[in-house]
């Protein structure tokens, strides 16, 4: 509070006197545009600056790098912003871009800073054949594929019913015609009971108890989930595997560049100095130094807007009204509002 009543005293004292238009007046006083441009040039200017700076770093770096962000890659990035935020309508999407004070273009745009900053950082890590070999032999059991079972369904309401029904099955009636006339599930009725292919972790304990252990052709004893009384028909069973190291190649690589490559704040700093970055306004002198020098916990993504007020800088004010702007029009959270690389989601822009 008092650093807000500092600030307002400051504006209308300066603003006497000065020049340009009259944006308010308070009683006999007036706030002319001169004054009020000069307040938020303090307030916001470094942040601004460092957002503009950002922005040209990572366009110009991708451009002389020949490094892409394509629709995709964004539509990829979004979709992971909407899963960490727990997004899933379009409804709460607009509701949160909303109180984010953005709207879907500019948050795109953003998405495309974050994508075109991964792979710039990406594209600089070598990875070596031994740290592949290094990474599968560590990593086996990571990359080993699960024992999975197609299954086949039957959910009814109570025992008695799935005892009944089970007695039919054994009886000789065909397992998709009782799924299609007895079964709760009517999306998987209509397709005989068909559930797909689920490795354990997928099942619930119970269901996946008996899916893993009962002979695969032969209807099973009707078992109580979580779900209800099922009928449960295995039709294959495909056993745990690792995989090739010719056929994981490619996602390894992906996963050592993300490891190895420079963290956000660390990037622009590099960038920045290869420019090279020169400020001619020594009133913002601190700005070259925080993007040379940063404090990782304080470098954020840039938004889309170059005149937006919404950037954190470890430069900027720390003033109330500039902690009330940054709020208004920050993103929904994500990777790409934290201080390391944003989410290796994304696609390597280059091959080792």
């Amino acid at each position: 509070m008092g650093a807000a009543i500092v600030g307002v005293c400051w504006g209308v004292a300066s603003a006497q006197g000065q020049a340009g238009s009259v944006i308010a007046t308070v009683g006999g006083t007036t706030i002319h545009s001169a004054a009020w441009d000069s307040q938020m040039a303090k307030v916001v200017g470094p942040g601004t600056l460092t957002n503009m700076i950002t922005q040209l770093l990572l366009t110009d770096a991708a451009k002389k790098d020949h490094v892409v962000a394509t629709s995709s890659d964004i539509q990829a990035a979004l979709a992971s912003l909407e899963q960490q935020n727990g997004i899933t309508s379009q409804a709460q999407l607009q509701q949160a871009l909303a109180q984010s004070n953005l709207t879907l273009s500019e948050l795109q745009s953003q998405l495309k800073l974050q994508v075109l900053a991964q792979k710039i950082a990406e594209s600089q890590v070598k990875v070596t054949n031994a740290e592949i070999t290094q990474y599968y032999t560590k990593n086996a059991k990571t990359l080993q594929v699960p024992a999975e079972v197609k299954l086949s369904a039957i959910f009814l309401k109570n025992k008695a019913t799935a005892d009944a029904v089970a007695a039919k099955l054994q009886g000789g009636y065909s397992f998709a015609a009782a799924a299609k006339k007895y079964s709760l599930d009517k999306t998987a009725a209509a397709k005989g009971g068909v559930m797909g292919t689920f490795s354990y972790s997928q099942l619930d304990p119970v269901t996946a108890k008996a899916a893993f252990s009962q002979p695969v052709g032969r209807v099973g004893a009707p078992v109580h989930s979580t779900s209800g009384w099922e009928i449960l028909k295995v039709t294959s069973r495909t056993p745990a595997s690792t995989p090739s190291l010719a056929s994981v190649r490619a996602k390894i690589i992906l996963a050592i560049k993300s490891q190895k490559a420079q963290t956000f704040p660390e990037l622009l700093a590099s960038l920045a100095k290869t420019a090279p970055l020169s400020i001619q306004d020594t009133a913002y002198n601190s700005v070259k130094t925080s993007i040379e020098n940063p404090v990782a916990t304080t470098t954020t993504v840039p938004s889309s807007s170059a005149s937006s007020s919404s950037a954190s800088s470890s430069s900027a004010s720390s003033s109330s009204a500039s902690s009330s702007s940054a709020s208004s029009s920050s993103a929904p959270s994500s990777s790409a509002s934290s201080s390391s690389a944003p989410s290796s989601s994304a696609p390597s822009s280059s091959a080792p």
